[in-house]
């Protein structure tokens, strides 16, 4: 019977036991670009749709390569996401209040709100702008040059047909007659009084312009005081 004789087992760890070696570093561990100019733009309200686009870019390239700036692509898609929901906020509240009516409505609602014919009986103005219709007024205590007393509404309507200068003048001038007898009907008018008329051209007319406005004017050209009757 043979018998051999093994060496020992050697003691220590094996080499299943060693423990595993550090992963080797991520080459692409760079911040991404997108990620920054996503956080930069996010700033600015007008490159807001493009801080979104990189931010979301961002978001994909580094969970693929591996990249940093996460934390940045975050913060720019948020301050974006804050900054549409202010402008959205402040366009709700501008059109519930009406401070966002477009440009040329405010300037037409200015022309008319100043118009002669968006004037009262008894006011008085300064100045005449032919071409809007706008006036100046100005209290009947100070010096001015037409003090309005008779608004009359002039036949017709919004479907009917501009009817012309020459027939609005001749119907304008008949109303604002009667309404001077009227106005002066137990007293004589003031001889240095004439009375002036003024009716809608036809861009007024087809804006509900309908009413012709009488006035008193000084030959002299300037009154100082409201007409006594």
């Amino acid at each position: 019977m043979s018998e051999s004789v093994l060496p020992p087992k050697p003691t220590g760890p094996s080499y299943q036991d060693a423990p595993l070696p550090p992963p080797p570093p991520r080459a692409a561990g760079n911040t991404n670009g997108f990620a920054i100019a996503s956080l930069v733009l996010a700033f600015l309200p007008a490159t807001l749709w493009l801080s979104v686009i990189f931010g979301i870019l961002a978001l994909v390239q580094i969970r693929r390569k591996g990249q940093r700036g996460r934390g940045l692509a975050i913060a720019g898609l948020s301050i974006s996401g804050a900054w549409v929901l202010l402008i959205a906020a402040a366009i709700a509240i501008g059109v519930a209040t009406g401070g966002f009516a477009p440009a040329a409505d405010n300037a037409a609602a200015s022309v008319r709100d100043n118009s002669v014919f968006a004037a009262k009986k008894g006011e008085c103005f300064t100045t005449y702008d032919e071409r809007t219709s706008n006036i100046e007024k100005v209290p009947c205590d100070k010096p001015h040059h037409s003090e309005i007393y008779g608004l009359v509404v002039l036949p017709g309507d919004d479907t009917d047909a501009y009817p012309g200068d020459a027939t609005l003048s001749a119907q304008a001038r008949q109303y604002c007659e009667a309404e001077q007898r009227n106005f002066f009907a137990t007293t004589a008018p003031p001889s240095d009084l004439v009375m002036a008329v003024y009716y809608p051209d036809e861009g007024s007319w087809q804006h509900r312009g309908h009413s012709a406005v009488c006035t008193f004017e000084s030959k002299s050209g300037t009154l100082t005081a409201p007409v006594v009757h």
